[in-house]
């Protein structure tokens, strides 16, 4: 029985006769790398917080608004409607919840992520989320397997090493922590009841591959429950990372599973990025049978989150997804000292932000004026060792730049910025 009211909203008398229990949270490690001293191994007295602080950001996924998930998260395979779809049959609360399909012999499932930087919160290095959850009901899965299905927290904008056995990562190339349900562990008997595991890359893991820790916190199928996730990225000292990552995992209310020695990152230009539901049954084995997952109340509260407006909400910044709406693209990347720069465009500019495959990731900067004089102007100060970029229409009259930048890159090649120098007023 719940003896608290999270902050992560409960819709009512959540799972009032659902018969679903955690159970003290024992590690059941499936092999000597998930033996871990500050894994919990009973019920601890850790809860969110009941208020979110009040520079918090806090997101209501609210599926009753949306006609299709693509609106809201990001399908990754581009399968959205033979995956991902809402339904009204199978509803936690309101009209519609979002079901996942995994077919019958398939493993490569789907994911349908919340994509912080472009939906305008940056990457925050603090998360917590919210859902109600059911396997369906003729959920079934072959001893030894393992299905992900909800994402804690992944950034691969960095580098592909946060999944696909491409680990461990090395502190600037991705990271991830997923929740899965497996057979492994005791009381995970294949046939009504699974265990939950925590599926991790991270810098110190063993193998390429993720690192696997089963919980004994079983769930049935055919009835929803809640899940609670917590993830705070490691601290950096002098460009190492220190192993103070956090992950926690509640199970109706329940602490089923805590860490805190992770180490994910060894720069602040990597933290969250992906988050809430990620679908892939097993690694190589498939599904045994057509599976069904549904999902409902999903709620994300973030944490020292920068400070990015929506793209709605400032004036000249605008989404990456609108790329293709402008002719040109500029990428200023500083040295390591702070940058005053003027960029002149007789057409159109505006301020975005993306990673591309040069290896820039281009974010939000607070400093940048774009006016227009006669042409377009854009003015802006960039802090050391980092990134701005822009799409524009026409054509580029002039940019200069006091230092110069360590790299400028104009539709996709990189230029010297001598070849920019122009004679316009003002330069």
């Amino acid at each position: 029985m719940r003896t608290r009211r999270s902050y992560l909203k409960i819709a009512g008398a959540l799972l009032a006769g659902a018969g679903v229990t955690a159970g003290a949270a024992t590690l059941a490690p499936t092999d000597d790398r998930t033996v871990h001293p500050n894994a919990t191994n009973e019920t601890a007295a850790i809860e969110p917080p009941e208020q979110p602080a009040d520079d918090a950001a806090v997101i209501d996924v609210d599926y009753d608004r949306h006609d299709r998930p693509g609106e809201v998260y990001r399908i990754w395979t581009g399968k959205e409607g033979q995956t991902y779809s809402f339904v009204d049959d199978q509803v936690y609360d309101g009209d519609s919840a979002m079901r996942c399909r995994i077919e019958n012999g398939e493993n490569n499932g789907s994911n349908a992520t919340y994509w912080l930087p472009v939906n305008g919160y940056g990457q925050p290095n603090e998360v917590y989320q919210r859902a109600v959850i059911a396997l369906g009901d003729d959920w079934e899965m072959e001893d030894e397997d393992v299905c992900r299905f909800w994402c804690t927290g992944l950034n691969d904008e960095a580098g592909p090493a946060g999944s696909g056995g491409n680990g461990p990562p090395t502190g600037d190339d991705g990271w991830s922590n997923l929740v899965t349900v497996t057979t492994r562990g005791p009381d995970g008997n294949g046939t009504d009841e699974y265990n939950l595991a925590a599926y991790t890359y991270h810098m110190d893991q063993s193998y390429s591959a993720g690192e696997l820790e089963v919980i004994a916190a079983p769930i049935p199928s055919g009835e929803w429950f809640e899940l609670e996730t917590h993830v705070r990225m490691n601290s950096i000292v002098d460009g190492e990372a220190v192993p103070n990552g956090e992950v926690r995992y509640w199970l109706n209310g329940e602490l089923v599973y805590e860490r805190t020695d992770f180490r994910w990152t060894t720069t602040d230009a990597q933290a969250v990025e992906h988050a809430g539901p990620i679908v892939r049954y097993g690694g190589s084995e498939n599904a045994p049978t057509d599976l069904r997952l549904y999902y409902d109340e999903h709620r994300l509260v973030l944490g020292d989150a920068p400070p990015i407006p929506s793209y709605d909400e400032k004036d000249g910044f605008v989404s990456p997804t609108v790329r293709d709406e402008y002719e040109g693209r500029i990428t200023f990347v500083s040295r390591d000292e702070r940058t005053t720069y003027t960029i002149r465009c007789d057409g159109e500019i505006v301020h975005s932000e993306w990673s591309n495959i040069d290896g820039q990731r281009a974010t939000y900067n607070d400093t940048v004026s774009i006016t227009d004089d006669g042409e377009t102007v854009v003015e802006a100060t960039i802090v050391p060792s980092s990134t701005d970029g822009y799409f524009y229409n026409g054509e580029i009259v002039s940019i200069s730049a006091d230092p110069d930048p360590a790299e400028l890159w104009v539709d996709g090649d990189q230029a010297d910025i001598d070849d920019y120098a122009g004679d316009s007023a003002g330069e």
